[in-house]
C-alpha cells in the first residue's frame, strides 16, 4: 500500500438521469466498429444505457461498489433515444444495464411504446436479465416488442452457493421463466450464464448446475465459466478467508476464461472432465443443434455465429460446418443459409448521426481532454480464442456529452479505444504528440489491468508530463493498489462527470496547470499521493470518507437505491 493515500469525500451519484444529455454518438466514428462484434455477439449495432448501478450485492461483482446506487431514466427518456437510434437505421440495439428488468411495469411500459410505435428493431440483453423476476407477462411484452437476445444467468444451481455468493436467485421460478421462453418462444435466441470454481463450492454442486443446463433442452448458447477472482470484491475477501493465496488469484486474472485457473476449489482433472461433457453432450447434441441453429442462422451472420462457437473451444473454428461436423450432423441435414450482412449494414450512418450531433466548434485556446478507453489488447499481443468483443466505449461518451454541455466551445475532446484507433503504443503515443491534451483520462477493466498501467508507464516515457488522471471500475474499487504506480496523478471513484468537470475548471482557473494537493482535496470523489504530507494519517482515513472502508470499497449500505 503507498503511503499518504488521500481519499476525498464521496461524491454523490447523479439521481436523477434524465438530467443528462442525451449521449452525443458524433463522439465516435461508428465505421470503425461497424466490422466489429459487441458485447450482444452483433454486428451494426447500438448500445443504449437505461440504468446505473445494481440493488443487489452478489460477491463476485464490484458494480454496486462503484456505483452504490440503483438509478434509472424514465421510460420516456430511454424511449426517445431508442426511437432516435431506430430513425438512424439502427436494426439492433443491446442494452449494456447490469439488470434492466429490476422494475416490471417500466419494462412493461416500454416495450408497450415499442409495440406502439412499430418500431422495426430486434433488441439484445447481454449482460442479463435478472430470471427469476420475469413472468409471462413481462415475456410475452417483451418479445412482442422485438426482443431477439434473452440473457439470464443462474450463476450455481445450489441454494447454498447462491446464499454463499449472495445472489438468492428463486432456482425453480427461474426455472419456470426459462423454460416459458424456451418453449413458447424458440425464435428467442437464448442465453444461460453459468459458473463453477467458487470457493468451498463442492464437486456436487458443481454438478447441480451442470444437470440444470441440461435440464433446459433448447437453450441456445449456454456458457459455464470457470470462476474469476478480481481484486476488489468480496469475492476476494472470501477466497482469501478461506484459503486460497493471494498470489494464485493474481496469476488467475490474465487467464482466458477457457483455462483452468488454480483458483478451483476441485481438481484440474474434474473441471476437464466437467467442461468436456458439457461440450460434448450439451453444445455438440445432435439432436439440440438441428433445432436451434436454424433459428440462430435466422438472427445471426455466419461470422457472428463463428464468433459464439469459438468461444466455446480453445481454438478458433474456421466455419460453422467445423461445428456440424463435430455434432456428426452431414451438412445435407442442415444446410447453412445465415442473415446476409445486407439486411443489418446502416446506410449512410455517419451522415445521419452528424445531422443529430453537428460537429462542435471549439475555441482556439480550448482546454484539450484526451479521454482513453484501455480495454482491448492489441491486435498482436490478443488471444485469438477469446470473444472478441469491440464497441464504442460509451461510458467515455457520456462524459466528453456532459463535458460539452458544461464548457461549450472552452473545451475539446477527443476519444480513443485501443485496437480501434490506435493498435501499439506508437500509435496511442503519435495521438498524444499530434492532440497534445492538457488533461489525460484512461479508463480501464480489471481483467485489462497490467494493459492498463503498461499503456499509462508507455505515456510518460514518451514524455507527456501533464496532468494524467484514470477512472472507471479497477481504479474506484482498487485504487491504493493504482495509486502505487507513480504515473498517475489521481483516480476518480464512481461517476466522472462531475468529478472530471471539476477537475477541468479548476485546471483552467490555474492556466492548464497541474493541481496542486491542496486543490485536489477541494473536490469530491478523488483518490490520489498527499504530497503534501510527510506523516501517513492520511492513509484512507475512515474520517475523510464514512463510505468508503479502508481498502477503498464502498462499504455494505443499507439502502440499495431507488428502483
Amino acid at each position: 500500500m503507498p503511503k499518504n493515500v488521500f481519499v476525498s469525500p464521496t461524491r454523490k451519484q447523479i439521481n436523477n438521469l434524465d438530467t443528462l444529455p442525451v449521449y452525443n454518438r458524433s463522439l465516435v466514428e461508428y465505421k470503425k466498429y461497424n466490422d466489429s462484434i459487441g458485447h450482444a455477439g452483433v454486428k451494426y449495432s447500438m448500445a443504449v444505457q437505461a440504468t446505473r448501478g445494481c440493488p443487489y450485492r452478489c460477491f463476485y461483482c464490484d458494480v454496486y461498489k462503484t456505483t452504490l446506487h440503483h438509478y434509472r431514466r424514465s421510460v420516456d427518456s430511454i424511449f426517445e433515444e431508442v426511437k432516435m437510434i431506430a430513425d438512424l437505421g439502427v436494426k439492433r440495439i443491446e442494452f449494456i444495464d447490469d439488470i434492466f428488468n429490476v422494475k416490471a411495469k417500466d419494462f412493461i411500459n416500454f416495450f408497450n411504446k415499442v409495440i406502439k410505435a412499430k418500431l422495426d428493431v430486434s433488441f439484445f440483453f447481454p449482460t442479463a436479465l435478472k430470471g427469476d423476476l420475469l413472468n409471462r407477462e413481462v415475456i410475452d411484452v417483451m418479445m412482442a416488442g422485438g426482443a431477439v437476445g434473452v440473457n439470464v444467468s443462474l450463476e450455481s444451481a445450489s441454494d447454498r452457493m447462491q446464499k454463499v455468493m449472495r445472489k438468492n436467485l428463486n432456482i425453480e421460478k427461474f426455472r419456470e421463466n426459462l423454460e416459458y421462453i424456451c418453449k413458447n418462444y424458440p425464435e428467442a435466441v437464448t442465453t444461460l450464464n453459468t459458473m463453477h470454481g467458487f470457493p468451498t463450492e463442492t464437486e456436487k454442486e458443481a454438478k447441480m448446475t451442470l444437470d440444470f443446463i441440461f435440464s433446459m433442452k433448447w437453450v441456445h448458447f449456454p456458457y459455464t465459466h470457470i470462476v474469476r477472482i478480481f481484486p476488489g470484491t468480496d469475492l476476494e475477501k472470501f477466497a482469501l478467508n478461506h484459503g486460497v493465496p493471494r498470489s494464485v488469484i493474481n496469476e488467475s486474472i490474465d487467464k482466458s476464461y477457457h483455462q483452468v485457473t488454480p483458483t478451483l476449489p476441485f481438481s484440474k482433472d474434474f473441471t476437464e472432465k466437467y467442461k468436456l461433457k458439457f461440450l460434448k453432450n450439451y453444445v455438440l447434441n445432435k439432436e439440440r443443434l438441428k433445432k436451434v441453429l436454424p433459428i440462430q442462422m435466422k438472427h445471426f451472420t455466419e461470422e457472428e455465429l463463428n464468433q459464439r462457437y469459438s468461444s466455446y473451444f480453445a481454438s478458433k473454428i474456421s466455419s460453422l460446418k467445423d461445428v456440424i461436423r463435430m455434432a456428426g450432423i452431414k451438412e445435407s441435414e442442415l444446410p447453412i443459409k445465415c442473415l446476409s450482412e445486407k439486411e443489418i449494414i446502416i446506410p449512410n450512418l455517419e451522415q445521419k448521426i452528424k445531422k443529430i450531433f453537428p460537429i462542435k466548434q471549439v475555441k482556439k485556446d480550448a482546454f484539450k481532454v484526451l479521454l482513453i478507453n484501455i480495454s482491448t489488447h492489441f491486435t498482436n499481443d490478443r488471444d485469438i480464442s477469446e470473444y472478441d468483443v469491440l464497441e464504442p466505449p460509451l461510458g467515455l461518451i457520456a462524459l466528453q456529452t456532459y463535458l460539452d454541455e458544461v464548457f461549450k466551445d472552452d473545451v475539446e475532446g477527443k476519444l480513443i479505444k485501443s485496437r480501434i484507433d490506435f493498435d501499439s503504443y506508437d500509435d496511442l503515443n503519435s495521438i498524444i504528440d499530434e492532440f497534445n491534451p492538457d488533461l489525460i483520462g484512461v479508463s480501464a477493466m480489471t481483467f485489462h489491468k497490467n494493459f492498463f498501467h503498461q499503456a499509462i508507464k508507455k505515456i510518460r516515457n514518451h514524455g507527456y508530463k501533464k496532468t494524467l488522471i484514470v477512472g472507471g471500475p479497477h481504479p474506484t474499487t482498487s485504487f491504493n493498489e493504482v495509486l502505487k504506480d507513480p504515473n498517475i496523478d489521481a483516480c476518480v471513484i464512481g461517476e466522472g462527470e462531475v468529478t472530471l468537470s471539476e477537475i477541468i475548471s479548476s485546471m483552467m482557473k490555474k492556466n492548464n496547470q497541474k493541481l496542486s494537493c491542496k486543490d485536489l482535496k477541494k473536490i469530491n470523489g478523488l483518490a490520489f499521493i498527499d504530497k503534501d504530507q510527510e506523516k501517513e494519517k492520511n492513509i484512507n482515513s475512515p474520517t475523510k470518507n464514512d463510505n468508503l472502508t479502508a481498502n477503498g470499497l464502498y462499504a455494505e449500505s443499507k439502502a440499495v437505491g431507488q428502483y
